[in-house]
C-alpha cells in the first residue's frame, strides 16, 4: 500500500503510525500521528511527538512499517519555494568583476545611493563612452507609453515594478528584471563574460553568503548576546529512520559531512511555539574547527587537515568577536599518495571560505611545518 492509503487504514481503524514527515521543523524527524480525516492531499492529524494536532501534506509523509521500510519518499514532486541566501551588495559585484577589467579600457562606475553599478567602455583616449554597455541598478518604477482611446494622445504611464533588480546590455534588445540582486548578478556575470569575449573567467565573491549571513548574528551596538537561527546556511536534513543526516551543501569546493555540525554551530535543540516545544535545527555563529579535522577536495586532487586551532568567541572586553585561529596542512595526490604541500594559518572563517570556495591559499599566511 502507499502511504495515502495506509493513512486511510489508520483512520478507519483508529491506529496510530509511525511516519518520517519530509518538512515542517522537524523535516526528516520521525513522528508519531494519529490521522483523522483526509481532505484533498492534506491530512488532519495529531501528532504524538510534539501533542498537538496538525495538518500535513500527504506527498510529504513517507509511512514507516514495522520492519522499518518506508513508502516512497513523494517530497521532490512537491514545488519548493525558492531558496534565497542572503543579498550580495553591488560592491561586491563590483570586487568580483573588477580584476578582469583593466581600467584603461574600462570604467566601472558604482552609485550605491542610487543602487547602480554601470561599466562603461573608453575610447583610446581613455575617456568613457556616454551611454554604459552594460549595468545593474534598483528600478522601483518602469514606464510604458500608451495612446488615450479619448484623444489619441501618446501618454507616459508610471507603474511600480514587482521585480525591481533590472540588468541591461546595450547590445540586447530588452532588459531583464528580477526579485533579488544574487539572482540579478547571475545574468549580469554572463553578459561579463561576452562583454569580455571570454567564457572561461569566473567572477566570485570576495566573501560568500554563508560568511555574511554568520555576521549577522554577530553582537551589535550595546548588545552582547551572540544570535542563533533556524539552520539555513548550510540547511540540515537528518533521517532518524535511517540514522543519515546531510548538510545540503554539496556546492562546497571541500567535503564537509554531516559530522562536523559542531564545527559550524550547528545544533538540535527545542525551541518554544504556541507553548509547545519543538526540536528544530539551530545555526550560530561560533566556528570552532579543530585538531585533526580532515577535509578531502571534491575533485579529489588535494585534501586538507587542521593540526592546531582556537575557536572562536565574543571578546567582552574589546566588545568585538574573536575569529579564532586555524593552522592546517595542505596534502597533493599524487601517484595514489597524500603528498605533503604547505602549511597554512588562517582564522575560522578565512577557513570556512577556504572549504566553501576553495581558491583563497593565496591569501592566507605561509607557514614552516
Amino acid at each position: 500500500m502507499n502511504a495515502e492509503q495506509q493513512i486511510q487504514n489508520a483512520i478507519d481503524t483508529k491506529q496510530k503510525i509511525n511516519v518520517i514527515y519530509n518538512g515542517g521543523s522537524m523535516s526528516g524527524q520521525s513522528r508519531v500521528l494519529g490521522p483523522i480525516s483526509i481532505k484533498g492531499n492534506k491530512v488532519r492529524a495529531k501528532c504524538y511527538t510534539t501533542n498537538a494536532l496538525k495538518t500535513f501534506l500527504i506527498e510529504r509523509i513517507q509511512v514507516m512499517a514495522e520492519n522499518g521500510e518506508l513508502t516512497k519518499d513523494r517530497s521532490s514532486e512537491v514545488s519548493q519555494p525558492p531558496k534565497v541566501e542572503p543579498q550580495q551588495t553591488l560592491l561586491d559585484i563590483q570586487n568580483a568583476i573588477s580584476p578582469h577589467f583593466p581600467a584603461e579600457q574600462w570604467l566601472i562606475e558604482l552609485t550605491e545611493s542610487a543602487k547602480d553599478l554601470s561599466i562603461y567602455a573608453r575610447f583610446k583616449n581613455g575617456n568613457p563612452k556616454k551611454l554604459p554597455e552594460l549595468e545593474v541598478r534598483y528600478e522601483e518604477y518602469r514606464t510604458e507609453f500608451e495612446i488615450n482611446e479619448k484623444t489619441g494622445v501618446l501618454e507616459e504611464l508610471t507603474i511600480k515594478r514587482t521585480k525591481n533588480w533590472v540588468v541591461r546590455h546595450k547590445k540586447k534588445k530588452s532588459a531583464i528584471s528580477y526579485n533579488y540582486l544574487n539572482t540579478a548578478a547571475d545574468r549580469f556575470f554572463i553578459w561579463c563574460k561576452e562583454l569580455l569575449g571570454n567564457q572561461n573567467i569566473e567572477f566570485k565573491f570576495l566573501e560568500s553568503a554563508t560568511l555574511k549571513h554568520l555576521k549577522t548574528m554577530w553582537p551589535t551596538g550595546d548588545k552582547t548576546k551572540i544570535k542563533r537561527e533556524l539552520a539555513a546556511y548550510p540547511s540540515v536534513y537528518y533521517n532518524s529512520a535511517l540514522s543519515q543526516g546531510t548538510l545540503n551543501n554539496e556546492h562546497w569546493y571541500f567535503s564537509v559531512p554531516f559530522t562536523f555540525r559542531d564545527a559550524l554551530d550547528i545544533k538540535y535543540e527545542q525551541r518554544i511555539k504556541d507553548k509547545e516545544g519543538t526540536m528544530v535545527w539551530t545555526q550560530g555563529p561560533i566556528l570552532k574547527f579543530k585538531m585533526g579535522d580532515n577535509f578531502p577536495a571534491k575533485n579529489n586532487n588535494t585534501t586538507i587537515q587542521v593540526q592546531f586551532s582556537d575557536q572562536m568567541g565574543w571578546d567582552k572586553d574589546k566588545n568585538e568577536m574573536h575569529l579564532g585561529s586555524v593552522v592546517f596542512d595542505l596534502f597533493e595526490f599524487i601517484n595514489k599518495k597524500y603528498i605533503y604541500k604547505q602549511r597554512y594559518q588562517c582564522n575560522q572563517m578565512e577557513f570556512l571560505e577556504l572549504l566553501i570556495n576553495g581558491d583563497s591559499l593565496e591569501q592566507l599566511i605561509k607557514l614552516s611545518r
